[in-house]
């Protein structure tokens, strides 16, 4: 196994274990970057969906490219409520 599937093997757990970030750190990226609700955002490697979820309850449209496969399920699992917002890529 590769060092960069290490995650994928436990993508549950790690997402159980893995902190979220504080909301002011959004608040902090919208303010500094002048992005507004509508902005689109490309995340690279987003794992389970950690940042990607409140960058979607922002109202922005996240494309997200994920190489591991358990870790793009559970993201999609996370953002099942925000079909407009994600196009969560497996590659």
């Amino acid at each position: 196994m590769q060092l960069n599937q290490t995650f994928n093997t436990v993508a549950e757990l790690y997402d159980r274990a893995r902190p979220r970030y504080p909301r002011a750190l959004y608040d902090d990226l919208a303010r500094l970057t002048g992005i507004g609700a509508d902005a689109r955002v490309l995340e690279i490697a987003p794992a389970t969906g950690i940042v990607t979820l409140p960058l979607a309850e922002r109202g922005y449209s996240v494309t997200a490219i994920e190489m591991g496969a358990a870790l793009a399920r559970v993201a999609r699992r996370h953002l099942a409520g925000f079909p407009n917002a994600l196009s969560l890529i497996h590659i």
